[in-house]
Formats: C-alpha cells, sequence, structure tokens
C-alpha cells in the first residue's frame, strides 16, 4: 500500500470521526452551523506565523506568502470567502484561537500532545523532523552529542527549544538562546553569534537555498507530523478540512504545493 493511500485512508478515518460529533458545543450557541457562520462574515481568518517556506512576509508585495497560505487560500475559496491572515509570535497562536479571534491555526505546527488537550487538530499533512545546523566551515559538530560548552540556537516556544530543553535534562551540558523568529537565530549562527541551531528539516531546506553558509549535520533526530488546528470541539470545520485534505491529495494539489514551496519551482 502506498503512504498516498494510507495518507487517503487516515484522513478519512479522523472525517468520520469527527463527523459524527457535529453539531457539538459550538452549534448549540449558534442557530447556523459552523460553516455558515464563516460565509456569512466572509472570511476565514487564519492565525499564523514567520516560517519560511510556509509562512512568510513577501518584501516585494509586502503580503504573507507561502505554501500554508496557498492551503488556506484554497480552503476559503472552497468555502467561498475572503482568507484573512494574521501572523503574529508562535507563542500566540493557540491563545488566538482559543479566544476564538481566529478560525484556524496553520503554521507548520507540529501536532503534540500537550497542544490536542487544548484544540482539536485535522488529519497530518505532512511530516519532518527536527535537525542539527552549523556553518558550513565546522568540523567539529556531527551531533547532539558534541553540542557541550556551546551556545544553541532555537524558536522560543517551538519545538526547536523543547528538544534541546528535553536534552539540557538529560544531563547535556549547553546553553540554549531563544529567539522570537527563526530568521534571527539563522543570522546570528552565521555571524558567530551562536555555534549551532536546532530548526525543522523543510524549513532549513528552506533557509539553505539561499545561503552556503550553513549546513545540516547527519539525518533529522525527531520525527513529527504537521497539522492545522481548530477550537476545541469545532467538529464541522474540522471535518471540512479534512475533507479539503483528501480532496487536495487526490487531485494532486497537495504535489503541487510541496513542488513549488518545498522542491522550489
Amino acid at each position: 500500500m502506498t503512504m498516498k493511500k494510507l495518507f487517503l485512508i487516515m484522513i478519512t478515518m479522523i472525517t468520520a470521526l469527527t463527523g459524527a460529533f457535529a453539531g457539538g458545543s459550538q452549534d448549540e450557541t449558534s442557530d447556523l452551523g459552523r460553516l455558515d457562520e464563516i460565509k456569512n462574515s466572509g472570511k476565514l481568518v487564519l492565525a499564523t506565523g514567520n516560517y519560511i517556506p510556509f509562512e512568510f512576509l513577501d518584501g516585494e508585495t509586502n503580503e504573507m506568502v507561502g505554501y500554508d497560505i496557498d492551503l488556506m487560500r484554497l480552503m476559503a475559496d472552497k468555502l467561498g470567502v475572503e482568507l484573512e491572515v494574521v501572523d503574529m509570535d508562535f507563542t500566540s497562536l493557540i491563545p488566538t484561537l482559543q479566544s476564538g479571534k481566529a478560525d484556524v491555526v496553520c503554521a507548520a505546527m507540529y501536532i503534540k500532545p500537550a497542544r490536542e488537550e487544548v484544540v482539536d487538530f485535522a488529519a497530518p499533512y505532512m511530516k519532518t523532523g527536527m535537525v542539527l545546523v552549523v556553518p558550513s566551515s565546522d568540523t567539529s559538530i556531527k551531533s547532539t552529542d558534541d553540542l557541550d560548552g556551546l551556545r544553541v540556537g532555537a524558536k522560543m516556544g517551538a519545538t526547536s527549544e523543547a528538544v534541546l530543553q528535553d536534552m539540557l535534562d538529560a544531563g547535556a551540558d549547553f546553553e540554549i538562546v531563544s529567539y522570537n523568529e527563526t530568521v534571527d537565530y539563522m543570522l546570528d549562527l552565521q555571524t558567530g553569534r551562536i555555534d549551532a541551531a536546532v530548526n525543522d528539516l523543510l524549513n532549513q531546506l528552506e533557509f539553505n537555498k539561499t545561503t552556503d553558509k550553513l549546513k545540516i549535520v547527519g539525518e533529522p533526530f525527531t520525527s513529527a507530523e504537521l497539522g492545522i488546528a481548530v477550537q476545541d470541539g469545532d467538529a464541522e470545520l474540522l471535518a471540512f478540512i479534512n475533507d479539503c485534505l483528501v480532496e487536495f491529495t487526490e487531485d494532486g494539489t497537495m504535489d503541487a504545493l510541496y513542488q513549488k514551496w518545498i522542491v522550489g519551482e
């Protein structure tokens, strides 16, 4: 069985389960269904961050672009509404969703148990993992075992920071230097302000398209899946997103987005 078929089976199962709970807490507080509420508002509000190539500001158009932006705009188009993109610090994404100030979060977000306790995730739309990044000229750092005594960059509140903290808890001895945005610590890594960094594989592949000053050391040392989040109990919107993922996988849209943003046109 191909990975594509497994992906479709997984989404179908999740959609069936979420559909069984449609008409939950959000429908009970409104005469309209959740999708009708969004259609009536004329917009699907997306909370997202700044994470190349998934979501980032285009310097020429001054608009947010990227894999996640394209994906969510296609879903908004199916609803017949505009996509309103609200970018913010990564740590603000889930609180913004919980407060009802956004309909959905799509921000290259890892599906993690702690997050699943407070929001609902659609089926995974991509797999990835954490990698160790060093200056291209560095020959001394070959794995995470070589980080003792060094300054290591990570994104504040994100998985990169969490996995480094796990290493410290297990007895490693280095300093975590946390940043609001990945681009900031990648710049500091190039200028020698930090010695190494941890980043998502897909994100780092994008950075490496624009500079020859950085390199990935070894293979990903974690595995993860990216997911789209909605408010806890937002079953109708969740089912809609899962249906879209099935359709976009079957018709080649997901492959086209991967080619455009991850591989490069």
